[in-house]
């Protein structure tokens, strides 16, 4: 059986908040093109591997930023 939601969903900021994307519309799009889908969508999103490998994921990553997770984890680094 396939997961058809995100097992992130419930605690990710991108959905939690308004902090991540503000714009209700825009969030919208990522829920629906994302987070709401199969498995092999959800477990290409950038915010699903990056909490994966952190345990945590940082408010400048969206779901389809091209950085690779090291690229992430210094750029993360550099801002604090």
């Amino acid at each position: 059986m396939k997961n058809n939601i995100c097992p992130n969903i419930t605690t990710c900021r991108l959905v939690t908040t308004d902090i991540v994307v503000p714009e209700k519309k825009v969030k919208d799009h990522y829920l629906e093109q994302w987070c709401n889908k199969e498995q092999d969508i959800w477990g290409n999103c950038k915010r699903y591997s990056t909490k994966k490998v952190l345990s945590f994921c940082p408010d400048f990553v969206l779901p389809d930023t091209q950085l690779s997770v090291d690229e992430i984890i210094d750029k993360f680094d550099a801002e604090i």
